[in-house]
């Protein structure tokens, strides 16, 4: 006859399956960003030469790599730790993609620059991939500051648009029309991520905020680049 197991023995071996089947999860969305990133790069490399005028800043900004991030972040709803360790391997899926790439297309690669993404991806690749986690907190505060910091990049990176293409001195940059662009997104984001009017009122405050952290990280960077 079978033996009957007590039921302190059917929860542990409960725990333990629910702790194993974690785990790989875990580690399928690992290997996803890690991929989902290298492909990215790759496509950004190949893109830069195929996109031409505003079009161009799609694929040379900061704000479409990120939402990479973003979207891994998505697949672990609430796990925000996890997600946040996905979202740096993304970035650092992004940054060899696209170096390695464009190597083997013999355009010049500077190792400072390497190095500056390596970074940025660091502080943006976590802060990315747990708001996207996030999104689904019960939490009011949670889930709209989430909200908020998903457009921060994308608004950050429009307005340094229309300032170069306001600049009389230079008017560089993709021009007014991208800038906008960004800025539409941004805001976009903010508020189609979000669940009811007061949430959406909460995700704007959240997401100036949140512009106003990812001017003041880019900074220092945007020196290191001058430096590099």
């Amino acid at each position: 006859m079978l033996a009957v197991l007590p039921n302190t023995s059917i929860r542990r071996l409960s725990v333990a399956a629910t702790k194993r089947s974690g785990s790989k999860s875990q580690w399928s969305l690992y290997v996803l960003a890690l991929a989902v990133g290298l492909v990215g790069g790759v496509l950004t490399s190949f893109g830069q030469s195929v996109l031409h005028g505003g079009w161009n800043a799609v694929v040379n900004s900061a704000a479409p790599w990120v939402t990479v991030a973003l979207l891994i972040g998505l697949l672990a709803p609430v796990r925000w730790r996890r997600a946040a360790v996905a979202g740096a391997l993304s970035q650092g899926g992004l940054v060899v993609g696209y170096y390695a790439t464009s190597e083997l297309r013999s355009f010049p690669v500077a190792m400072s620059g390497v190095v500056i993404w390596i970074a940025a991806g660091a502080i943006a690749g976590p802060v990315y991939g747990a708001a996207g986690a996030l999104l689904g907190s019960d939490r009011r505060c949670v889930r709209t500051s989430a909200a908020g910091v998903t457009g921060s990049v994308w608004l950050m990176e429009g307005i340094h648009f229309l300032s170069l293409a306001s600049d009389a001195n230079s008017h560089s940059g993709p021009g007014k029309t991208a800038g906008w662009c960004y800025l539409a997104v941004g805001v976009i984001f903010a508020l189609a991520l979000t669940r009811t009017s007061r949430d959406r009122i909460y995700a704007l405050l959240a997401l100036a905020a949140a512009t106003g952290a990812a001017i003041a990280t880019v900074i220092p960077i945007e020196m290191a680049f001058m430096w590099g």
